[in-house]
């Protein structure tokens, strides 16, 4: 087994009683309703004359993957690439860092969030955030990416569907997400936001995030990644229904599109691993996300803001 020496504003109010999943029915521990999530968020960074591109790869009952990145021009310069990744254990709060493995590179992850579990009996989830830059190459950084998260002799590597066994565990990994921010001839004047303080977002209800930033308008890209987004116990599609509206225009989700929480990035499984791009419409200095749940218990990894 490989082993490594490894302000935002928050309002809840809470809705008529439901039940929030993702193991065969366990509840969100949070409550027995599905609760209304608000949180208002700055960006972390802010990176000018820049575009960006992302992915990932779903890693519960595994402990590695490969993340296909593709979408860089030719010439471009890669400015800031970051890897986030997101698992469940027996903390409520999480170590400050947390190693990983990137193509083979060690390196120390900063914690971004804390969250309640995403209903799979475990004390708490946890995002971190790596600088994986100078780990990109420079000539063509379009390719795949190996990743290994830290994990335990509990953590499954069986690769088995995630509902039917349900595997015994301590730790139980959910993705990783590689972000990469480019810069070249036609990204002058653009900007990149990156949003992840997002400590208290896990939702399985009603959640709306209020992303802050200089003023804006036209058209954009807003790009997510989250955990444990699912389309149901497995092959139907009880738990994939999820809407998503920017602004108040819905971008995701029934009639419009594919849900932004169906677990695409590990389909068909082991699901649980979300990463999306859309085209949006900015205007003003604060853009409003809005996700509605059926009851699916579903943590926020990062959201990513850009103008065209």
């Amino acid at each position: 087994m490989l082993s490594l020496i490894f302000t935002l504003v928050i309002s809840v109010a809470v809705s008529p009683v439901g039940l929030a999943f993702a193991d065969e029915g366990v509840t969100d521990k949070k409550t027995a309703s599905l609760e209304e999530i608000k949180l208002s968020i700055s960006p972390s960074f802010t990176l000018k004359d820049a575009d960006h591109v992302i992915n990932g790869v779903a890693l519960r009952n595994r402990t590695s993957g490969w993340i296909p990145l593709r979408g860089i021009p030719i010439g471009s310069t890669v400015k800031q690439a970051f890897l986030y990744y997101n698992f469940s254990d027996g903390s409520e709060i999480g170590d400050r860092k947390s190693s990983v493995l990137f193509d083979g590179n060690r390196v120390d992850g900063t914690k971004t969030a804390d969250n309640t579990d995403p209903c799979w009996s475990m004390a708490g989830n946890h995002t971190y955030r790596a600088d994986v830059t100078s780990f990109i190459p420079a000539t063509n950084p379009n390719g795949d990416y190996e990743v290994v998260i830290d994990f335990n002799k509990r953590t499954s590597t069986t690769g088995q569907n995630p509902w039917s066994p349900g595997e015994s565990q301590t730790k139980r990994l959910e993705g990783a997400t590689l972000l990469i921010v480019f810069c070249n001839e036609s990204t002058s004047g653009k900007v990149v936001l990156i949003y992840d303080k997002l400590t208290g977002s896990e939702f399985s209800g009603s959640a709306i995030f209020n992303l802050s930033h200089p003023a804006l308008s036209g058209n954009g890209l807003f790009s997510m990644s989250g955990a444990d987004g699912q389309r149901g116990g497995g092959h139907d599609n009880g738990a994939s229904n999820e809407t998503g509206t920017f602004n108040g225009t819905q971008f995701s989700g029934p009639p419009v599109a594919a849900s932004d929480w169906d677990g695409s990035a590990g389909w068909p499984l082991p699901q649980l691993w979300d990463v999306h791009t859309h085209i949006v419409k900015l205007d003003g200095t604060c853009s409003t996300v809005e996700y509605t749940a059926g009851g699916d218990c579903l943590v926020p990894v990062v959201f990513i803001l850009g103008n065209f």
